[in-house]
């Protein structure tokens, strides 16, 4: 990350003597208003580090301290004295000031003191992000797949690289856990990783949270902002959902990966940055490019190694392993004493076409440990669409299976005629819908026009039976020569996605890991 150094000081020739020093590397200096209440103006920029005169701060100049160390972007706070003061001092570090040295220290001292500072911030940062387990490995992905193992063999021999990335895979596969594996793996792996979903703010907000924003940029702008870009200096930059960036902003993106330098909102000044950036979606890319929606120039930028990655009905080797490794992994999170799958549990997953992906499985093991009563997972514990799939179906309308999920005909009789009558139009119509979207790779416009109903309709009878248009866009073939060969028969008939990690005993969850 760019780190920022605030300068506060009542001494204009010591000032010039600093700004001079502290010209280094991946280091922003900002000299603020020393006549203004310090309090006050800090809060109108964003810091690392304030160093700032003993006779600055407003007494009591421990609630000052303290102010400071309030505020959203926390500075570590250096206090310059020209008197020894042990009470005064012992105050001032009780607050939580940093350090409080004398202003008589030569600048090049005062610079190696800063510098260290900001070195052990980084690094509490880092361990921190350890610490709660947001460090997966390419050693978590284990596969028997063919298609899983050919993916790979290309993710080994890229990530040592520093060229920018393009993951493509329907949802649930797990493109972010990917993105965070191969940062950890790689030459960046010291340096930050950064996530932001382009598809998830407004134009204004995404360009400041890209880009950051300078006071007064826009309303509600009260104070700067640092942006993605600059908090990812030296690492990784993951954009999820790339496909949603509006087109004002591809152009903004595309200046920045040429050129490797960002503005502000609201700034006229360029910063350089050094990012690397890994791209992400699960709508058809090729089809964005063709249609004009998603500039061609960009794709090419993102795209210098494309990573498909295969679903998890094109891996049904790996399911059996997976849900068991989920039940190891959460046998020790939740305190069940769950300990395997049934045959004819895992006959069923093996059937079942895994809309959701990884992301399905993670939440279905989970579910199904809860609701376990033994040792075993049985079919009993698995979601009814489950436990009477059709073989070699891989239609989302398989899910509920063979009569639609209403069971054996012997067992409705002990429903009444309304309430049969209402599962199975209810089913039958999350089947129409299903096939629907199918036909028309997730169209919302057509699939209400095919189905004689307006779009809103469609929208509520979507949320109703828990289906997303998002997976039912089948294949994202990238335009263009394939940087990816094409995975085996097997693997063709669905999209791209990525093995789980191997659960472990502490750190986050699964399903943290492959969140999107």
């Amino acid at each position: 990350m760019l780190s920022r150094i605030l300068l506060a000081l009542d001494d204009p020739a010591l000032l010039r003597r600093l700004r001079r020093a502290l010209v280094l590397p991946d280091v922003l200096v900002e000299v603020l208003n020393a006549r203004s209440e310090i309090v006050a103006e800090l809060g109108r920029h964003s810091g690392d580090l304030l160093l700032v005169s003993r006779s600055l701060l407003p007494e009591p100049a421990a609630a000052s301290i303290q102010a400071m160390r309030s505020l959203p972007e926390v500075p570590d706070v250096v206090v310059l004295t020209r008197a020894e003061d042990a009470e005064d001092r012992a105050r001032l570090l009780a607050a939580g000031a940093q350090s409080v040295l004398f202003a008589h220290l030569s600048p090049p001292t005062l610079r190696e003191v800063l510098t260290a500072i900001l070195a052990r911030r980084e690094q509490l940062e880092a361990r921190g992000e350890r610490s709660l387990g947001l460090t997966p490995r390419l050693s978590d992905f284990v596969t028997a797949s063919p298609a899983m193992q050919s993916f790979m063999g290309l993710v080994l021999r890229v990530v040592d690289s520093d060229a920018s990335l393009l993951i493509l895979g329907e949802t649930g596969v797990g493109k972010e856990h990917l993105a965070r594996a191969i940062h950890a793996e790689g030459p960046r792996a010291g340096g930050p990783f950064v996530s932001v979903n382009c598809g998830a703010l407004t134009e204004t907000l995404l360009e400041s949270e890209l880009f950051g924003h300078e006071e007064g940029a826009f309303t509600g702008a009260t104070r700067p902002r640092r942006g993605c870009f600059e908090m990812a200096h030296r690492g990784t930059l993951f954009l999820d959902e790339i496909a949603e960036l509006p087109a004002h902003l591809q152009s903004k993106l595309l200046h920045v990966l040429q050129r490797r330098e960002i503005q502000r909102l609201g700034s006229e000044s360029k910063i350089a940055v050094d990012v690397r950036v890994c791209a992400a979606t699960n709508r058809d890319i090729g089809e964005e490019v063709r249609a004009r929606r998603f500039r061609n120039d960009l794709y090419y930028r993102l795209s210098v190694v494309t990573l498909a990655i295969p679903p998890l009905r094109a891996r049904r080797e790996d399911i059996g392993a997976l849900a068991e490794a989920y039940v190891e992994y959460y046998r020790q999170h939740i305190r069940r004493d769950v300990r395997r799958v049934s045959p004819e549990a895992i006959e069923a997953l093996l059937a079942y076409p895994w809309p959701g992906n990884v992301r399905e499985l993670v939440n279905l093991v989970e579910r199904a440990m809860l609701l376990c009563n033994g040792e075993e997972i049985t079919l009993a514990d698995l979601p009814e669409g489950l436990r009477t799939p059709v073989a070699g179906e891989t239609s989302p309308i398989a899910a509920p299976g063979a009569t639609f999920g209403l069971g054996d005909p012997s067992s409705w009789t002990r429903e009444p005629l309304v309430e049969v009558r209402r599962r199975a139009v209810e089913a039958i119509e999350r089947a129409y819908l299903a096939e629907l979207l199918a036909q028309n790779r997730g169209r919302i416009g057509r699939t209400a026009a095919q189905a004689g109903i307006q779009p809103r309709s469609l929208f509520e009878k979507l949320r109703r039976y828990h289906l997303r248009k998002e997976d039912f866009r089948g294949p994202t073939e990238p335009p263009g020569p394939a940087l990816l060969p094409r995975p085996p028969a097997a693997a063709r008939e669905g999209d791209r996605a990525v093995t789980p990690p191997r659960p472990r005993a502490t750190g986050s969850p699964p399903a943290a890991l492959l969140k999107e």
